[in-house]
């Protein structure tokens, strides 16, 4: 389960979850999703939000106008998607917002809504964004947590926003707009002394209340960091039975591969860890596929590749290894067919299995 708290009216309520399928536009049986509905409350956002960042950057010239922008996406999306909303429509058994639109409309979402709206409008604002994604493991995989931040890119290099916090990371005896990446945050010791942060958020002063840290990204050494989508997932068996151990993502992303044709979009790679060592076989359950390439299974020296054509949604896929693998890592990935293009595969469970 993700971590919950009680909210305001006394029911227990998630802190954040990123489901793949649904926060990222997955496939289903080897079919993408995708409509164009109209955006009202979208448009009205980018509008104002624009005539804002115009404003600020009059008469600032010696600060990037993506900063502007960038903090003033940020304050509209924090303040207009409240998480102490969503909590209270989730307790009283209302309709959640599935998507930016009705998330705007309705003016409540969670960590994984503030970075949608907040790719969304900073696109349409011409700015170059990202999703900077974090999956915690827990004492086992039930327990297992995430949350999600967005970086923007100007003057060179990337810098951190935590929409849901509305903090970003001013380097210290700096210009205004000479803010951290997650990376230069995560390699400093004063980190977190950088973070300026809107502390009356009342979903921020019921977390800390709670005695959670909405940092805890900061400085936590077994996390696994997506930089837009690019990295590893690392997948500890959730059930063992007999000759079989079942590795099942548990609020983590349930693909591997690169599903955006985009130049700060990279492949994510799903790393079982641990197995126990005599397992000969391994059972992919394919939910579906998009894009044109191969998949490729490793396990030590071993190495196994299946063209996507063989990959097909709602089928159980076999790859059989020579020999067992020894208690090495397996490690699934999928290789476009083209640079730079889209190929991968969503599932619900990996296998593996001694014969």
């Amino acid at each position: 389960m993700s971590p919950k708290f009680t909210d305001s009216i006394g029911r227990q309520v998630p802190v954040c979850l990123i489901t793949g399928l649904l926060a990222w536009g997955m496939v289903a049986n080897g079919h993408a999703f995708e409509t164009k509905p109209s955006t009202p409350f979208t448009d009205k956002a980018v509008e104002y939000i624009r005539r804002q960042a115009q404003h600020m950057a009059r008469g600032n010239s010696k600060v990037a106008p993506e900063f502007f922008s960038s903090l003033a996406t940020a304050n509209y999306v924090q303040s207009r998607l409240s998480s102490l909303n969503y909590a209270i429509l989730g307790s009283s058994k209302q309709k959640l917002p599935t998507n930016v639109e009705e998330c705007l409309q309705k003016k409540a979402g969670i960590c994984g809504n503030h970075v949608a709206a907040f790719l969304e409008i900073s696109k349409r604002l011409g700015l170059r964004t990202r999703p900077v994604e974090f999956y915690f493991p827990g004492a086992d995989p039930e327990k297992n947590h995430s949350h999600i931040c967005a970086e923007v890119f100007y003057g060179g290099r990337w810098r951190l926003f935590d929409i849901t916090w509305g903090t970003y990371f001013a380097k210290p005896l700096s210009a205004p707009d000479d803010l951290a990446d997650v990376v230069g945050l995560r390699a400093s010791r004063d980190g977190r002394s950088w973070a300026i942060t809107n502390q009356s958020d009342l979903w921020y002063q019921q977390w800390k209340a709670s005695g959670l840290d909405p940092l805890e990204y900061l400085d936590d050494q077994k996390v696994d960091i997506l930089r837009g989508r690019r990295g590893t997932i690392h997948l500890r068996a959730s059930r063992r039975e007999g000759g079989r151990e079942e590795f099942r993502p548990l609020h983590q992303p349930n693909f591997f591969g690169r599903n955006q044709a985009d130049r700060d979009y990279g492949p994510l790679v799903i790393r079982l860890e641990k197995p126990t060592g005599t397992a000969t076989a391994l059972h992919l359950d394919v939910l579906g596929k998009a894009g044109q390439g191969t998949m490729l299974v490793t396990s030590g020296k071993q190495r196994y590749t299946v063209p996507f054509a063989e990959i097909q949604g709602g089928k159980t896929l076999t790859t059989k290894f020579t020999g067992p693998v020894a208690k090495q890592p397996v490690t699934l990935q999928a290789i476009p067919g083209k640079p730079g293009g889209v190929a991968y595969v969503v599932f619900r469970t990996i296998t593996l299995e001694t014969r």
